[in-house]
């Protein structure tokens, strides 16, 4: 089975020994995200940069991140070793950000790494203040902007984020998905300058042996038009004419009306008794589901890298899933589960070939619990640090990744 990638056997380099301006080599690094986890939308993305973050502390580096400010949060906290700084809204922390790291750079505190990311808008730190700036991708929006944003502003939104990220081309990038390195290249970005860094996950409860529920189907996810959810309705109708007592759970938090609106949609289709609504759960719960389920199903425009499907390849479950960015990437087809054609028909087919076809679904299934264990935060979290080395340059990039 092909094995995550992670750049060009960035995790596996040998360690270099000690050194740096500072007596270990650690690093000072500042974080830009819009969110933490302490926000009420945050979502995988948040999840990552967290477990990165705390793990860089661990190990001795000085670890900064700057989000948005959080009702009921304060504006300063420290939350497993990482400086929280939260500032500004959901647009305006971009501006505060640039202005903090300026009295930063007043006071004498020189960041060795700023690690950007970019959710919809940059932060523009990096460019602003000519720092070794090094950016953190997990998505392209590219196709959601049609989806996701009013019909006026799509098309300025899908300009505008192919303009702003040439502006990036010749700043180093980690991405979570060779699909989403692709998308770099084509927007001018060298490829050997954009480190793939798949998601770190293994273990989240590790295996079990709990029994499957025949035909149940699972989404996991935000329940947003960009991800399809539509779809699976369609798709779940179909498999069960063709003979099958499917039923899907959907698990996430939904924007504005649409858990109302697919409610009314799965009575359109008489499928409503199949279908449940959980919202946002907890972790307990989602991977109990997960346990349980018999397939995951995902029909997004596209994703960074598609975590729930890991998420539930590493408790036993195999996804089906469209042949999109981040999916086709995080599902191997014919060995983790099956990568369908982007519409209902395929999808339904591909659920009711897995459920169906002698000896697939324990083929599929065995081969998630290897891929999923793959994914280990040990992997991930050296491969992070070794690109976080080689972006701090000169003597920091002597560091030891992993600390050793």
């Amino acid at each position: 089975m092909t094995r995550p990638r992670f750049g060009p056997d960035v995790a596996m380099r040998t360690p270099r020994s000690p050194g740096g301006s500072t007596a270990d080599g650690r690093l000072d690094v500042l974080v830009l995200n819009w969110r933490d986890l302490r926000h009420p939308r945050a979502g995988g993305a948040e999840v990552l940069t967290h477990g990165h973050a705390s793990r860089l502390a661990e190990r001795g580096h000085r670890v900064t991140m700057f989000v948005g400010a959080v009702p009921g949060a304060p504006p300063d906290e420290r939350v497993d070793g990482v400086e929280i700084v939260r500032r500004g809204g959901p647009v305006t922390t971009r501006a505060h950000a640039v202005r903090w790291y300026r009295a930063q750079a007043r006071a004498g505190r020189r960041f060795d790494v700023v690690v950007e990311e970019i959710n919809t808008l940059p932060y523009f730190v990096g460019l602003a203040a000519r720092t070794r700036c090094l950016l953190w991708i997990h998505q392209l929006a590219r196709e959601v902007w049609w989806h996701e944003a009013p019909r006026p502003l799509a098309p300025v939104g899908y300009g505008l984020e192919g303009a702003y990220l040439r502006l990036y081309r010749a700043t180093p990038a980690i991405v979570p998905s060779e699909s989403t390195k692709r998308d770099l290249v084509a927007l001018g970005f060298r490829g050997e300058r954009v480190a793939v860094v798949p998601p770190g996950i293994y273990p989240p409860g590790a295996e079990s042996e709990t029994e499957k529920e025949a035909g149940l189907l699972v989404y996991v996810g935000r329940v947003t038009p960009s991800k399809r959810v539509r779809h699976l309705l369609v798709a779940l109708a179909a498999v069960r004419s063709a003979g099958i007592a499917a039923r899907l759970e959907i698990v996430g938090r939904a924007a504005g009306g649409e858990r109302e609106s697919l409610a009314a949609y799965a009575r359109e289709l008489k499928v409503a008794p199949y279908v449940g609504f959980r919202g946002y759960v907890g972790e307990a719960e989602k991977q109990d589901l997960l346990r349980r389920a018999s397939l995951l199903v995902m029909a997004s425009v596209r994703e960074g890298w598609g975590l729930a499907v890991t998420e539930a390849n590493i408790l036993g479950t195999p996804a089906v899933v469209y042949d999109r960015p981040g999916l086709r990437d995080s599902t191997v087809h014919e060995q983790t589960g099956l990568v369908t054609g982007a519409d209902p028909a395929s999808l339904a087919a591909g659920i009711v070939r897995a459920l169906r076809e002698p000896g697939l679904y324990d083929r599929l299934r065995d081969g998630a619990l290897e891929w999923g264990r793959t994914f280990t935060w040990e992997r991930a979290s050296v491969a992070f640090e070794r690109a976080l080395y080689d972006v701090a340059g000169g003597d920091h990039a002597s560091g030891t990744p992993g600390g050793q």
